[in-house]
């Protein structure tokens, strides 16, 4: 374990993507290999010294940004093992947690396969991946991070450590799961309130009959330390093909949306089947116009799509996709297709310059983020966009959504410029945030609830929610020192 203490030195362990400033520690400590972790953690433990766990800092609601205490870092621990095929259909590969979601791609990809989750921050670290059970633009297709973990091994704060594969331990009726760790058997009792069965990624895993590796997966660096992962590879794409089209009304956009979504339910073979389908409303086009002037005038929106192809039917589904398009009323000559792998990139960083854009405004302002990450069900869509756009309208306050219209998961900024904006956008995101609840949504669908979501989080599980996510975080972190203030206050720790 690498101790420092300097603070010229470990300044760099207190700023991620979410604008928080103030973070500070007594000291951060790096490990070397996994063995360095339980002895350090039973010694903090003893010493009652906090510890917030940091990877690739890149996330966006302040989870890995300490406020005193010691910064486990997990930088170094970034090994990636050989691909491992299972059949024709599945492989996998083990991972440290402090590897590049990236690197993992690349090397599943050099051998002909793929890892599936695809969040727009290609910097990130699996374990901060897995921490917020992270998604990114292909969830329409592919799912979550937690669809495609196999296996972890977790370090708990007395010292001992367990492997969880998927589907050995499973909660009983009343919620109990049973587990072993290298000093024994574990138990613990999951806590109790309500959670969408949406596309969620805000408290707990406690879902009927929950795996217990779901249970850690989300867990937002509180329950314990991941320090290794076994992720599933499906075979990748031979070709891939995509589009932007750009629209002079929002319903439209929507209206093309559900036609696409309603062919593509049914899973066909040589059918309109697309692995990410992204929004983007006018504000956000706005912010990259300089970037692309590709971008028409007068737009008010544009959708995303792209297109993985595993036979040789490229012309059959390319041509399905202009039926699609031109039954819409769209004008194929003013669509952006892009028809290789290479054209598709293009795409992605148009897609990533947006929240990019989003992040350098932030940095510059020096204001944390008000950024909404909710999901509602299906047909709900349209009401919470409308109702965000009456906030909007009434605070006058620079704001963006994009997201994964697939999932009606769309991310609405809103830039503050000073401390007085900057309550106004809290107050406003307290408000979508009942609305989302309202409407059977989440307040949060891939990046974590962290330090600044608390008060959204509330609006889901109430007070007696956090209560009893306080009592489960105790029964398994007894020294309740990990990830405070993360998920929920700390103050219920007390």
């Amino acid at each position: 374990m690498i101790i420092k203490k300097d603070f010229d030195i470990i300044q760099n362990y207190f700023e991620d993507n979410s604008g928080v400033i103030g973070a500070h520690a007594e000291f951060a400590a790096v490990a070397e290999s996994e063995e360095d972790i339980p002895p350090f953690l039973t010694e903090m433990a003893e010493k009652k010294i906090p510890v917030t766990i940091a990877g690739a800092l890149t996330g966006n609601t302040a989870s890995g940004l300490s406020f005193g205490g010691a910064v486990l870092s997990l930088e170094r621990l970034n090994a990636i093992g050989n691909v491992r095929i299972i059949d024709d259909k599945t492989a996998e590969i083990t991972v440290q947690a402090g590897a590049r979601v990236q690197d993992i791609k690349d090397k599943s990809y050099a051998e002909g396969w793929m890892y599936p989750p695809d969040p727009t921050e290609k910097n990130a670290a699996i374990g901060g991946n897995i921490a917020t059970n992270a998604s990114g633009g292909r969830g329409f297709k592919f799912g979550v991070t937690r669809d495609y973990v196999k296996g972890l091994k977790v370090i708990f704060t007395d010292g001992s450590s367990a492997r969880v594969e998927r589907g050995k331990y499973f909660a009983d009726n009343e919620g109990k799961i049973y587990f072993d760790t290298d000093r024994g058997k574990k138990e613990i009792i999951l806590p109790k309130y309500y959670l969408p069965s949406i596309k969620n990624a805000a408290g707990y895993y406690n879902y009927p009959n929950a795996d217990l590796i779901d249970v850690f997966i989300g867990s937002d660096g509180t329950l314990c330390v991941t320090v290794e992962a076994v992720l599933k590879l499906i075979p990748h794409f031979k070709e891939v093909f995509g589009g932007i089209i750009f629209f002079d009304s929002r319903q439209k956009a929507y209206d093309f949306v559900n036609k696409v979504k309603d062919i593509a339910k049914n899973r066909q073979k040589d059918s309109v089947d697309p692995m990410s389908l992204e929004y983007f409303d006018k504000n956000a086009l706005l912010l990259i116009g300089n970037d692309y002037p590709v971008i028409p005038e007068n737009v008010e929106a544009g959708i995303m799509f792209e297109q993985d192809i595993y036979e040789d039917n490229f012309d059959i589904l390319m041509e399905k996709w202009v039926e699609v398009i031109e039954s819409s009323g769209v004008d194929t000559e003013k669509v952006w297709f892009a028809s290789n792998m290479k054209e598709q990139e293009e795409f992605r960083i148009f897609r990533h310059r947006i929240p990019e854009r989003v992040n350098e405004k932030v940095k510059k302002n020096k204001i944390p983020k008000v950024g909404t990450d909710f999901a509602v069900p299906e047909g709900k869509l349209s009401e919470i966009v409308d109702f965000c756009d009456k906030e909007f309208e009434a605070a006058g306050l620079f704001n963006l959504t994009f997201g994964h219209i697939g999932e009606n998961h769309l991310h609405a900024n809103i830039i503050a410029s000073n401390q007085e904006e900057y309550k106004k956008t809290r107050d406003m995101y307290a408000r979508i945030a009942q609305k989302a609840v309202e409407l059977g949504g989440t307040v949060s669908a891939e990046h974590g609830i962290g330090k600044l979501k608390h008060i959204f989080l509330e609006k889901m599980v109430g007070k007696e929610g956090f209560a009893e996510m306080a009592k489960f975080k105790k029964s398994i972190d007894n020294a309740n020192i990990l990830g405070l203030d993360n998920i929920f206050p700390k103050q219920y720790l007390e």
